[in-house]
């Protein structure tokens, strides 16, 4: 029997709870996609399609944490299955990209939907000029939550060190490759970290926007900006950031001397990834294997981590 509206939004909310349980599963994750379901709460039964896509999207995550889940608990775990995995999880992502580009929605909460699930499509297919725009376009039609705010900006930041920016191993620095697009884009990035602070200044995600805050300061070089927001956020939630904070602090004012020059802040992980061959994972690397596991963020991080390529020629659809 087919279920209608109301009971596909339940079925909705089942399926995102299931998915909080798998421990791949980012929080940030998580609350985004309850962000875009209470935007499908409001809209009219007559968009179906977006609720059908909405639905896939979600069926396309809950398989894809219970494959990652079940590949990190694996004693048979070999190198050579992880590329063709990253490879379909790939293909599935063109094919809902490709619905919703072609999916024309009118009210508001439609667009925020449409705008919101692309952003995450091409986020995992790693194209953040792509998931950038779509957030942006998500923003101006009422996607104000904070999350949002703090999505656009971290995706910012990471054009800024991916795209204008290399990691180089024999130094252990950061190397810049375009100083005005690079310093740009992280002003960018701090003012969408700063828009989606509360009035109040004391939510829970608050603590993690001022810390971002001061990550982008520090980058940037501005150390008395970056000391003010990383203690905003060690006051707002100690438990969560207040190591991080001490540390960081610590190494900010270790440097502090004319005399010795700032290194640049530690680069993500994908920034250090060195692209391997193909090859079966013995026992001995099995354990930081499937630590390494929990670490990827998107497809397209899969990709590259295994030495497989996420661009060139698109895999065949096949049957």
């Amino acid at each position: 029997m087919k279920m209608d509206w109301t009971e596909r939004l339940t079925q909705i909310r089942k399926d995102l709870d299931k998915l909080a349980r798998f421990p791949t599963a980012h929080e940030i994750l998580i609350r985004y996609l309850q962000v875009a379901y209470e935007h499908l709460e409001n809209c009219p039964p007559y968009a179906e399609t977006l609720l059908t896509v909405f639905e896939a999207l979600l069926s396309y995550e809950l398989w894809h944490h219970k494959t990652m889940t079940k590949l990190a608990g694996s004693q048979e775990l070999q190198m050579r299955y992880i590329v063709p995995l990253g490879v379909e999880m790939r293909t599935a992502l063109l094919k809902l990209v490709d619905k919703l580009e072609r999916i024309q929605a009118y009210s508001p909460d439609e667009i925020v939907i449409r705008e919101l699930l692309k952003a995450h499509c091409y986020y995992q297919l790693g194209e953040l000029e792509a998931t950038i725009n779509c957030l942006e376009e998500a923003i101006k039609h009422g996607a104000t939550h904070p999350l949002i705010y703090f999505v656009l900006g971290y995706n910012r930041h990471r054009l800024a060190i991916t795209e204008y920016a290399r990691w180089e191993p024999v130094g252990q620095q950061l190397v810049v490759t375009d100083k005005d697009a690079f310093e740009r884009t992280l002003r960018q990035a701090l003012e969408d970290f700063r828009s989606g602070l509360s009035y109040s200044g004391h939510e829970p995600m608050d603590a993690r926007l001022h810390f971002w805050i001061g990550m982008m300061h520090e980058i940037l070089g501005e150390r008395n900006e970056a000391i003010e927001a990383y203690q905003k956020a060690s006051e707002i939630d100690p438990e969560t950031y207040g190591d991080e904070v001490r540390q960081r602090l610590q190494h900010i004012r270790s440097t502090e001397s004319p005399s010795q020059p700032t290194p640049p802040p530690r680069p993500p992980a994908e920034l250090q990834e060195e692209r391997t061959t193909i090859k079966p994972i013995s026992e001995t690397e099995l354990e930081s294997f499937r630590k390494a596991l929990g670490e990827i963020e998107t497809v397209s991080d899969l990709l590259r981590k295994m030495g497989g390529s996420s661009g060139g020629k698109e895999p065949s659809e096949g049957n």
